[in-house]
């Protein structure tokens, strides 16, 4: 009995060894038993296998253990140029950008220096042209809005591209197109005259400030998205690492749908029913048009 008690413990204590190997050195739970009646033994060897939780352990040993929880969109960065993740992300800044521009005719004239013809939504064609062709200029704005705002809204566009895979110069050339041409000559510029400290502080500066806030987010991700031992500490300033990333990926992840936009140049958008029952009714026709076209589908 003895003889048939020490080999069944060499082969249980075999297999324990292979099933160590298996589960990588994952904490195992062994228990023997033998029970004897008459001549016959039996071995009880339960073997049970308990996972870490993932919350237990540091990133280094997740990765270790190649644990498969993959993170949002919007905190990882394209190993290659995603051209249709940054159109998607600039279609984001766009829907902010109104939303901005609507935030700040509410705001008191001290703060934005628009005056109520500023604000004025009446013919806003001929606003956009007076103020492009009258500048740009040294503007009156705050200096917070001017060293600090600009710099890190332009630090925001330049984000935006990094994520998507475009490099350092690529990114900024992305910042400067969308600062400059995006909201200075474009959105802004249905309100104000535009300024050269806009036009020079926002992408430069906001390159800098970018590149700075990518390595940043970069670091608190990898540290486990904590910050001075604080999820919530990460979460927050992960956000405001990165708000058009996060922002469009609540918004896709909500809402499930799709958007689409379009530069039109035909004044009656390819319908030919449209024209000809214009033309009859003594409409004259004008080539000079421009317009976008925004479809959301749901």
């Amino acid at each position: 009995m003895l003889k048939k008690t020490i080999t069944a413990l060499t082969l249980s204590m075999s297999a324990c060894a292979n099933a160590s190997t298996y589960f990588d050195q994952q904490p195992l739970e062994l228990e023997y038993s033998v029970n004897c009646a008459g001549s016959l033994c039996a071995f009880n060897s339960p073997l049970s296998y308990q996972a870490p939780s993932p919350f237990s352990m540091s990133l280094s040993e997740q990765q270790d253990l190649q644990i498969d929880q993959p993170l949002p969109r919007y905190l990882t960065v394209s190993s290659e140029k995603d051209a249709e993740y940054l159109r998607q992300q600039t279609y984001t800044i766009l829907g902010l950008s109104v939303a901005t521009v609507a935030l700040m005719t509410l705001l008191p004239e001290s703060v934005t220096k628009w005056d109520e013809e500023d604000r004025n939504l009446s013919g806003l064609g001929k606003k956009w042209k007076d103020n492009v062709s009258s500048g740009p200029v040294w503007d009156r704005d705050e200096h917070y809005l001017n060293y600090i705002m600009h710099p890190y809204f332009g630090g925001v566009y330049y984000t935006a591209a990094r994520h998507a895979g475009y490099n350092e110069f690529q990114s900024f050339l992305y910042s400067f197109t969308m600062s400059a041409f995006f909201w200075e000559y474009g959105v802004e510029a249905f309100a104000e005259v535009p300024s050269y400290q806009d036009l020079f502080i926002t992408p430069f500066f906001g390159a800098v400030v970018g590149e700075i806030m990518f390595e940043t987010e970069q670091e608190i991700v990898a540290n486990g998205g904590e910050v001075l031992g604080s999820e919530t500490m990460g979460d927050i300033s992960l956000f405001f690492l990165n708000p058009v990333g996060h922002i469009h990926g609540w918004v896709s992840n909500a809402w499930g749908g799709s958007a689409e936009l379009q530069l039109q140049t035909d004044p009656w958008y390819g319908n030919s029913d449209a024209a000809n029952f214009a033309l009859s009714s003594g409409v004259p026709y004008d080539d000079q048009f421009y317009s976008l076209n925004f479809k959301v589908t749901f």
